[in-house]
């Protein structure tokens, strides 16, 4: 009988003992395969808001809300608000100077990954080149004028605002195409044959006012004026000219193109001092609390109004928002408010599932966020950065108060 050569016994040991080394390795490379690359274990999102305007602060307050409920957390990352005042004391309460500055210190502070804010279309216009550039994501409640993601509406636009290539800008509410139009089809189910437009030379008073008055021509809504006013910067005697020749044409309705912050209430303020009795629609800038606290109830009253998000109590998934809300703050979270905190819900759900919580990581994650559920209902961003959600609502000031009167199509 040939006797087992020790030597190759111990080779064939080695060579089991070299396998098993082999398979552990193997192992090893896909368990960390399918982990998450670790980053860093604290993050910041940044929140513009015009603390200036009384909706400015509702929609830093609903961010941080969100935050809260989240213990502060995007899964087992630690989340810090880094928070701007886009109003300007001395100027604009929605300045674009003071929105690409802050846009500016966000990208200087390497922990920020998600900027929330530009709530204002020329505010958006300030900020969005500079962190697109950063690969920030950037969404904002509120930002509706369509050149922001969509062609056709103003020079180089949208690509002016993505000079990387990569589109970096989400909003969450219909764009002013939509508004402007669902707009001019509520005039006329009102019962007007004739309006007069108005803008306050704003991208966003400009963008709506145009839209209706082209979309006016598709519902045989006649439009017996146009005119404008510089803004802020408007003078009482230019606000009482061009109130002066609304009066003179004797419209049905004023559309006006404005918002609170762009001297829109001053200048309904003019206009219903010359004409009490007078139907004004606006778009969604003028849904603010602050138009009736500045102007007084009585001579707002009636005013009708189109609103880019659902209010917190017509919606079926907000009620536990809306009671946090208002035993907070003692009152109803404004629409421009649900939109923030969704806002902040869908950065937190972006940066948990991102690779690597980095600004990279967590543009990706947004960008292939798919289909996303909240107090908002469920939705999902479009290839262009646009909310699947196109429910526009019919607001207008009943008893002292803006009131829901109906979702218009």
């Amino acid at each position: 009988m040939k006797k087992l050569n020790p030597f190759n016994r111990r080779v064939s040991q080695s060579h089991g003992f070299l396998d098993y080394l082999i398979i552990l390795v193997l192992l090893s490379l896909g368990v960390t395969a399918c982990q998450k690359v670790t980053g860093p274990e604290t993050v910041k999102v940044a929140v513009t808001m015009p603390l200036g305007l009384g909706i400015g602060q509702d929609m830093l307050n609903a961010a941080q809300m969100a935050l809260d409920e989240a213990d502060g957390k995007a899964g087992d990352i630690t989340v810090e608000l880094l928070t701007f005042n886009s109003s300007d004391p001395e100027g604009s309460p929605v300045s674009s100077e003071l929105e690409q500055e802050a846009a500016a210190k966000a990208i200087d502070d390497p922990a920020v990954v998600a900027y929330i804010g530009s709530p204002a279309s020329d505010q958006a216009r300030a900020s969005m080149a500079l962190l697109n550039e950063a690969s920030i994501v950037q969404l904002s409640p509120a930002a509706t004028w369509p050149g922001l993601t969509k062609p056709g509406f103003g020079p180089g636009e949208p690509g002016v605002y993505y000079p990387t290539g990569r589109r970096h800008f989400f909003r969450l509410a219909p764009s002013d195409d939509v508004q402007g139009e669902v707009a001019a089809r509520w005039t006329k189910t009102l019962g007007a044959e004739s309006a007069y437009v108005v803008d306050d030379n704003s991208a966003y008073g400009r963008g709506v006012a145009g839209i209706f008055e082209v979309s006016a021509q598709d519902v045989g809504l006649s439009i017996v004026g146009t005119d404008s006013f510089e803004g802020v910067d408007a003078t009482p005697e230019e606000l009482a000219a061009v109130a002066a020749r609304v009066v003179e044409a004797q419209p049905d309705l004023l559309f006006l193109g404005s918002s609170v912050g762009f001297g829109g209430g001053e200048f309904i303020r003019t206009m219903r001092e010359l004409y009490p009795d007078i139907d004004i629609m606006a778009p969604d800038g003028m849904v603010q609390d602050q138009l009736i606290t500045d102007l007084g109830a009585d001579l707002v009253e009636g005013i009708y109004a189109t609103g880019v998000t659902v209010p917190a109590d017509q919606l079926e998934f907000a009620a536990a928002f809306r009671a946090s809300y208002q035993a907070a703050y003692g009152k109803e979270p404004p629409p421009m408010a649900v939109a923030a905190y969704e806002a902040m819900k869908a950065v937190l759900y972006a940066i948990e599932q991102a690779q690597e919580p980095t600004r990279e990581g967590v543009l990706t994650a947004m960008a292939d966020l798919g289909e996303f559920s909240g107090i908002m209902g469920t939705w999902q961003f479009d290839a262009r950065g646009d909310i699947s959600i196109t429910a526009i609502s019919g607001m207008q000031i009943q008893d002292g108060v803006w009131s829901f009167v109906q979702v218009v199509e």
